[in-house]
């Protein structure tokens, strides 16, 4: 009778634990989906698409409970994972637990994902849960790009590196113009962008994604509120928290220059093999000390472009291809993107970036 009573007692409690977690999960779901269906009604009119959710049990066995051996980007949190017999990439953001504002970026991150899921340049979202303290995506399965890797089987050639550059110029110019109210991604940069099984870019990363009101040109944030990292951010929107169109347009022109030369960043600069670089400089120290996309503007000043080159990236334009045309090729990224961060002549609409990335790639 004693040894019934304790069976009957542990399964009591299994049973209040089970109804407890149950319980719970309604909970967070009921709250996540509140704030998730008040951004939808803010940047849709109510008008958007349909959102599948999972629940947290199918991301745990998808995820195998988030093992380690499935982290695909450590300080992001993003897992690789099989669910309904597809890979995915799970998203689960606790890099900012301790901000007031994570629910609300998430939710940013889910409701502008969705609204761009159907164009291929996108990271196109599944669904997600909203089960766990804080939601988690499902996107398709993408890579990372590999960035400035010192693998050189791992370098992406010219050709490749056009064509991200391309349609990631192309998914920025969507989220500006394909909506009634202008989206600007604020945090266009390498971490940002992976690249599918078939090669084709895809923008992600829509947390700090800012909605300009229809009829505005701009919206100003708080100092406080100016997030992003710090080569990528532009100017005025450092300085004075305004957000415009050209907030992206500069980021992106960071991110050519990144991609084309070997100028990484201000701490990565200080390496021994990149501060050969800037010998020949008076005020050497204050050059490497600059933002990328005042040293870039340096080195076009001083008729250095080749040096700030990368050779490898110059090889694989392939060697039917004169090393004058090469160098024209290089200059042209260039120029348009000191255009974009404002360093030279009028700063053009990512409408016309995209355009004159598509007539470099035909000169290639």
């Amino acid at each position: 009778m004693l040894m019934n009573d304790q069976k009957m007692s542990f399964w009591s409690k299994k049973t209040k634990k089970k109804n407890l977690e149950a319980n719970q999960r309604q909970r967070l779901f009921q709250e996540n989906g509140k704030v998730l269906l008040e951004d939808l009604i803010e940047l849709c009119n109510g008008k958007s698409n349909p959102i599948k959710t999972f629940s947290a049990n199918e991301i745990l066995e998808a995820t195998d409970n988030f093992s380690e051996s499935n982290l695909v980007v450590r300080f992001e949190f993003m897992y690789r994972g099989m669910l309904q017999n597809r890979p995915v990439l799970v998203k689960r953001a606790i890099w900012n637990l301790y901000k007031s504002d994570t629910l609300e970026k998430i939710c940013r991150d889910i409701a502008v994902s969705s609204m761009v899921s159907g164009h291929k340049n996108f990271l196109r979202l599944l669904g997600c849960c909203l089960e766990f303290e804080h939601p988690v995506l499902v996107c398709e399965y993408a890579e990372r790009i590999p960035f400035n890797t010192p693998n050189p089987g791992m370098i992406l050639p010219w050709g490749m590196r056009i064509k991200i550059v391309k349609e990631i110029a192309i998914a920025v110019s969507y989220l500006h113009t394909a909506f009634s109210r202008t989206m600007i991604h604020t945090d266009i940069q390498p971490s940002n962008i992976f690249l599918d099984s078939n090669g084709t870019a895809k923008l992600s990363g829509f947390c700090l994604c800012v909605s300009i009101p229809e009829g505005e040109t701009f919206v100003k944030v708080h100092a406080d509120k100016v997030e992003g990292t710090l080569d990528y951010l532009e100017y005025n929107y450092a300085a004075t928290g305004l957000i415009t169109e050209y907030t992206d347009v500069f980021s992106f022109g960071v991110l050519l220059q990144n991609f084309f030369t070997r100028m990484y960043g201000v701490v990565d600069c200080c390496c021994s093999e990149d501060e050969s670089l800037f010998e020949e400089f008076e005020d050497k120290q204050n050059v490497m000390n600059m933002r990328i996309s005042d040293r870039v503007s340096k080195f076009v000043e001083e008729g250095r472009i080749f040096e700030m080159l990368d050779p490898n990236i110059l090889e694989s334009i392939g060697d039917d291809v004169t090393d004058e045309h090469k160098i024209r090729l290089m200059e042209a990224v260039l120029m348009l993107s000191l255009r974009c961060t404002g360093h030279r002549g009028d700063v053009p609409k990512m409408m016309e970036v995209a355009k004159e990335l598509k007539k470099i790639e035909r000169w290639t």
